[in-house]
């Protein structure tokens, strides 16, 4: 009926065109005619006349224009408006529509509200009063939004609210409100509301389509609900008040944070673990501040305190969080409650909170590059221990690699290989007393005649079963502690040695190529010393040594690495760059070219080499074999290898093909060996 309206007003306005398009046809006519019989007086009456008709017709047919304007708004709002007031599915629909075409979605907020239990109010109480409280839910959203916010019904029980320019802040603010009149609300009416909520913003970190959006808040919404329907679950105040936190003097409380101390943490955890039952979730987690000297150096140690009782603060607020405490500076353990959710999901909500404390820091503190990582222990055994528990949770938290992954959770693979760590650690000093490392040799193979010209030296570690343990297996761990350092100067001896021992026995002495790690950089005068008081104990020809130090020590301590190699030239050593094209700035290694030899990265020489692949290195060695510096091909495995390697300028090889590593003990009888082969 109302379409037929606006249809009859657009033929009325259309009628009323015409004839005002005749009027004037007619004016037009009568002034030709008249023009003609100079009857001016009459020409003033008709034209007069017919301005007149036109000024009117004019005026009508503007004013059903604005009329038929105003219906179409009026239908279309009755059209777009729910029951309750606010926008309807398809208004939503057409908003998140209109959003998604404009040129980005970023900064644009979205949250879904969902009313619990409003089944049982329709079927306790009537659809009325169902009606009633989802006008009285729509009633507070109305409140607590500002005019800009976008409102809508999205389903029976189901409501979004789209902010556009969001912050955390913003969203958190106007969650804020909501729930205060809410709360405020309940207090007055008998059937009370409660609703579960989940919302995400498109940030450059996360960014989301608004379908994507919804999809977001929806599943946290749905993650918020089964954590409010845990009936297991006991609320907050209660646990306070069974452990008699309440009643906790100062002593039992971290004096900066307000938090239990360590010992009152333990006794609190044992007692939840007492009245929870066992078939519940909880969680240990330790969770620690990414480089908080930094932010010290930054701000101030006030502002580190102050950043550090916000984070207490903030933790006590979360419903997961049911007892915490500081374990020392920026370190800090809690108990969660994870009953409703699975091992991923439990990390998704740490995580979450992370992030959530991480943002309102970076917002307080404009780039600071705010990183919380936390390790999760998912209480299996209760009657393990609490703290057996709380290492777990803290070796998950050292495992963390932020910004790529701040959350661990503990596993045994974790377990076992935390366990080889500290193996390692613990049982280094002793082995190297009891010369459990053994020197290992790899020959060099020179190009021209593939004979021995020299071989560098490697590690492994003979355990008491026998059986060997590979350098990779615990180079990188004595990196990490810096017993690093006592490692290579124990080979360094060794290889000292060695040759002093053959060249005083008059037996031929194979050069040797040792390594150098990164840690001597930092220390390099009681590098030099130790290499200096070696020269004096074992007098040999500095020709028979050359150090290596790897393309990433050089390239990320550049400056402290030319002048270690600058040092070594004046003492009359070698240098070699090693590991050359594994992925950093090689040119940049190349210029200046300070090195004696360039030796390139086994991943050159892979199995499956294409054509292009055979032409870049042989291109880089050109380009470096044009520095007049020595090249070394390392990786050489296959027959199809040394193939390519023959049409190269490369020096030398290094590789299986020719030798795998041997006991240093062996070298000379290989390399007399080959003469005999020869002969």
């Amino acid at each position: 009926m109302k379409n037929k309206r606006i249809i009859f007003l657009f033929y009325v306005n259309a009628a009323i065109i015409a004839l005002i398009c005749a009027v004037q046809l007619y004016v037009l006519i009568e002034n030709a005619v008249l023009s003609k019989q100079n009857k001016a007086s009459r020409w003033y009456t008709i034209s007069y006349s017919s301005h007149v008709t036109v000024l009117i017709l004019a005026l009508t047919a503007i004013t059903i224009f604005f009329f038929q304007l105003g219906v179409n708004r009026m239908l279309k709002r009755h059209a777009y408006t729910d029951i309750t007031g606010i926008m309807n599915k398809h208004a939503c629909l057409e908003e998140m529509s209109i959003l998604d075409c404009r040129d980005s979605t970023l900064n644009i907020g979205l949250t879904m509200f969902d009313l619990n239990n409003l089944k049982k109010v329709n079927d306790f109480y009537g659809h009325e009063k169902g009606d009633m409280l989802i006008q009285q839910f729509v009633a507070l959203l109305r409140q607590s939004a500002e005019k800009k916010f976008f409102l809508g019904r999205f389903g029976g029980d189901e409501f979004i609210v789209i902010i556009q320019n969001c912050t955390e802040k913003i969203m958190e603010t106007f969650l804020e409100r909501i729930h205060t009149a809410v709360e405020a609300s309940n207090k007055l009416v008998d059937i009370q509301i409660s609703y579960a909520q989940g919302y995400a913003i498109s940030t450059r970190e996360r960014y989301y389509l608004m379908d994507e959006l919804l999809q977001e808040a929806d599943k946290r919404m749905y993650e918020n609900k089964r954590m409010m329907k845990s009936r297991s679950k006991l609320k907050l105040n209660q646990i306070s008040k069974v452990l008699g936190m309440d009643r906790l003097g100062n002593s039992k409380r971290d004096s900066l944070t307000g938090m239990l101390s360590y010992d009152a943490f333990l006794v609190a955890v044992e007692k939840v673990l007492r009245i929870y039952k066992k078939s519940s979730r909880l969680a240990l987690v330790c969770s620690g501040i990414n480089h908080f000297r930094y932010l010290n150096d930054l701000y101030g140690h006030k502002e580190g305190d102050n950043i550090l009782k916000l984070f207490a603060e903030e933790l006590g607020k979360q419903s997961f969080c049911l007892c915490s405490c500081r374990l020392y500076s920026d370190n800090f353990a809690f108990l969660a409650d994870m009953s409703q959710f699975s091992e991923a999901q439990a990390a998704e909500v740490i995580r979450n909170w992370n992030t959530q404390f991480s943002t309102l820091i970076d917002q307080m503190y404009t780039g600071s590059r705010f990183i919380l990582k936390s390790g999760i222990y998912l209480i299996a055994n209760w009657n393990e221990p609490v703290e057996a528990m709380l290492k777990n949770a803290d070796c998950a938290r050292k495992s963390s690699t932020p910004p790529y992954n701040n959350i661990v959770v503990f596993s045994d693979a974790l377990h076992q290989s935390m366990k080889k760590r500290s193996d390692i650690i613990n049982s280094f000093h002793a082995a190297l007393a009891n010369h459990e490392f053994h020197i290992f040799i790899q020959p060099k193979i020179l190009h021209s005649d593939k004979q021995i010209c020299s071989a560098e030296a490697l590690i492994r570690w003979k355990k008491g079963d026998g059986t060997y343990l590979s350098p990779d297996a615990f180079v990188p761990i004595l990196e990490e502690t810096g017993d690093i350092v006592e490692m290579d100067f124990y080979v360094y001896e060794q290889v000292f040695c060695y040759l002093y021992h053959h060249q005083l026995s008059g037996k031929v002495a194979v050069p040797l190529s040792v390594n150098v790690s990164r840690i001597h950089l930092y220390t390099m005068d009681r590098f030099l010393d130790k290499i200096r008081m070696l020269q004096e104990r074992y007098p040999i020809p500095v020709s028979l040594i050359t150090f290596e130090l790897t393309e990433s020590a050089y390239i990320q301590e550049i400056d402290s690495a030319e002048q270690f190699i600058h040092q070594l030239h004046k003492m009359g050593y070698r240098v070699s760059l090693d590991d050359f094209g594994s992925g950093y700035s090689s040119l940049q290694a190349l210029y200046p070219m300070i090195f004696d030899e360039i030796k390139f990265d086994r991943a050159f020489l892979k199995t499956d080499i294409s054509q292009k692949e055979a032409n870049l290195l042989l291109q880089l060695i050109k380009l470096v074999k044009s520095l007049n510096t020595a090249v070394v091909c390392e990786g050489v495995e296959t027959a199809e290898n040394v193939a390519l390697l023959e049409h190269s300028e490369c020096d030398v090889f290094q590789g299986y093909f020719y030798h795998k590593p041997f006991p240093l003990e062996e070298l000379e009888s290989v390399y007399l060996s080959q003469f005999s082969v020869a002969g």
